[in-house]
């Protein structure tokens, strides 16, 4: 009996597992209107950034569309436009954005899977350094699939759009 529980449990974990990719709501820069120009660099060491994972053992990797160096280029290139307009600049800016961590990690006990979302930026402009970090759980009783782990990016990009507000 022990040993169909566990066959019964290995059985449910590897039907849930499996790479997914998310599909992100991207801000759509109008180029001719833009006053943020701004160059991605993707900084981060891991191959794999993003994994569900089930009791430490890797369940399937999690990518997103568009990738995580174009969500990141179009966010801060809407948003800074728009903060520089309110402050009445008139001229394209150039800023450079490191990506430090972009991603997306389960953990789990035997009830629930914490679904957490991490974002930290290093944003320059005119030699200055900001660091943009948004980072957002939610808790799920069912396999996280692809809704949740958008809610948790969506979130930790909404901490980082509220962090612009220190750039100048």
């Amino acid at each position: 009996m022990k040993t169909l529980v566990w066959v019964a449990l290995f059985g449910l974990l590897t039907a849930c597992g499996g790479a997914v990719t998310v599909r992100m709501q991207s801000a759509e820069p109008q180029k001719e209107a833009l006053l943020a120009r701004v160059q991605v660099n993707d900084m981060r060491t891991e191959m794999v950034t993003s994994q569900r994972s089930t009791f430490g053992m890797p369940m399937g990797n999690i990518s997103f569309d568009p990738p995580e160096p174009q969500l990141v280029k179009n966010l801060l290139e809407v948003e800074l436009t728009r903060i520089l307009r309110g402050k009445g600049v008139q001229s394209p800016q150039d800023y450079v954005c490191d990506i430090a961590e972009f991603g997306v990690s389960t953990t789990n006990t035997a009830l629930y899977w914490d679904v957490t979302g991490r974002v930290r930026l290093v944003l320059k402009h005119d030699g200055k350094e900001y660091s943009l970090v948004g980072t957002h759980t939610e808790r799920t009783y069912v396999w996280p699939g692809e809704s949740i782990v958008k809610k948790v990016v969506d979130e930790s990009l909404k901490q980082i759009t509220v962090g612009l507000e220190q750039v100048s």
